[in-house]
């Protein structure tokens, strides 16, 4: 067991896959703070919140499956109801008794969807870029960043790909970015840090069976959410409209919405400073209670 504020690198058996996690913070606590990034990148999207929240929680930065250093889905099946079931397995493989979940995009979506199968385990919810109705216009930003290439000869070419994506970010920032979605192999040429299969715009998850498709409608699991919540929307996003971020500010009861100015859909990349600084006064306001 380890006490130590410096983030270690680690692995868990669950759900029949092997997953990475960063964590920082004393392991004999059994409350955590889990954090979910979203489509296609890593546990180190976080590193900058992360290392911030630790000093007053233990705080855990998971690898989802067929992203970072976590297995691959040998099925390709990377859908919400199956991840929803890694973060039940991986929960109870590390003896947790209580979680705080913040989730950024992809990761809010499974955040929202755990929270409401398991009410008893989670003590606050904070969901970042999220909601059941995105813009296409977000969707095909992303799609684009995917499609510039396979890889990258250099950090500079990374770089440059992602910031036209990332205009709100510093170049410290996009880099930090960068390793949150690539990796350099061993000829030094950056490539994408996840299952390939998610950079293909045909590829569709399996059809849930019908156990699991309550799943499939994030707005019924926003309506079965119990645990103190807050909402999170980047200024400046092309994923999300103020609209449908109140709508379902509206459906979660007793939640409260923070905007993150200069920031767009990445708000972990964009503004972590701020992120992290509401993240805290939240969770502090709730303890106060």
């Amino acid at each position: 067991m380890s006490s130590s504020s410096r983030p270690r690198d680690e692995y868990v058996e669950a759900n029949g896959l092997k997953f990475h996690y960063r964590e920082w913070g004393d392991t004999r606590t059994r409350h955590a703070v889990l954090m979910l990034h979203g489509y296609t990148e890593t546990c180190e999207v976080w590193t900058d919140v992360a290392g911030d929240l630790a000093r007053e929680f233990r705080v855990i930065a998971l690898d989802q499956r067929g992203h970072g250093k976590s297995d691959r889905a040998t099925d390709h099946d990377y859908s919400r109801a199956t991840q929803v079931e890694d973060i039940e397995a991986i929960i109870e493989a590390l003896g947790l008794r209580s979680v705080t979940l913040i989730g950024h995009s992809m990761g809010g979506a499974n955040a929202i969807c755990y929270a409401a199968e398991n009410p008893d385990m989670v003590t606050a919810l904070v969901v970042i870029e999220t909601a059941p109705e995105v813009l296409r216009s977000g969707v095909e930003q992303l799609r684009r960043l995917l499609s510039s290439g396979s890889s990258f000869p250099s950090l500079d070419d990374a770089v440059e790909a992602f910031r036209e994506y990332l205009p709100y970010a510093t170049t410290d920032q996009v880099e930090r970015r960068v390793a949150a979605s690539m990796t350099a192999n061993d000829d030094g040429v950056y490539v994408w840090d996840f299952d390939p299969i998610l950079r293909d715009p045909l590829s569709r998850p399996p059809d849930a069976d019908p156990g699991q498709r309550r799943l499939s409608d994030l707005w019924d699991c926003a309506d079965r959410l119990q645990c103190p919540t807050m909402i999170v929307r980047g200024q400046e996003t092309d994923m999300l409209t103020p609209e449908a971020i109140q709508r379902l500010h509206r459906r979660v009861s007793g939640s409260r919405v923070s905007l993150i100015e200069d920031a767009g859909h990445s708000v972990p990349t964009d503004q972590p400073s701020a992120l992290s600084l509401n993240i805290r006064e939240f969770l502090q306001s709730i303890n106060s209670l």
